[in-house]
């Protein structure tokens, strides 16, 4: 028996962890991109600032898009944004990274969606969310490790804006 148990690999923390992140506890990285008009400006520092008053553990920005995403399906960062602005990222930014975080277990869509999230009401009053369906010439996106930190991480970061 203790062989058996000495075989098994170990479950990787971001699978037996990623559910019960919340922002207060996550590694946030952002992108500001290449937007200068003032306004841009202001709305890309007060996301920042929003994250930073409400708490995270940590913010990081490394400028590639597809490292921010493969480093969100490894684990190194809990939840990766960027287009406060409409600066976000190219197709091909996208585009691996996507299919990355998707076979690790994470979500990502557009930070702003210019629909509010569909639900749905059953007899039973359960509500069930939709999934929002990505797409590569989105001007924004949200990527993290579980669906519930994305939402208070888009939540936070789009607060006041």
């Amino acid at each position: 028996q203790q062989q058996q148990q000495q075989q098994q690999p170990p479950e990787s923390s971001k699978t037996s962890s990623s559910s019960s992140v919340v922002l207060s506890r996550a590694v946030v990285n952002y992108e500001f991109g290449y937007a200068r008009e003032e306004v841009a400006v202001n709305r890309m520092i007060t996301a920042v600032k929003n994250i930073m008053m409400h708490g995270c553990r940590t913010t990081r920005t490394l400028g590639s898009g597809v490292l921010d995403l493969c480093y969100v399906a490894s684990g190194r960062l809990d939840v990766v944004y960027a287009g406060v602005a409409n600066e976000g990222w190219k197709p091909w930014d996208y585009c691996a990274g996507y299919v990355i975080v998707v076979e690790a277990g994470c979500v990502m869509e557009p930070l702003i969606t210019n629909t509010t999230t569909d639900t749905t009401t059953t007899t039973d009053t359960t509500v069930e969310k939709k999934q929002k369906e990505f797409d590569l010439y989105s001007k924004s996106v949200i990527c993290a490790i579980s669906q519930s930190l994305l939402d208070e991480t888009r939540q936070v970061v789009l607060q006041g804006l």
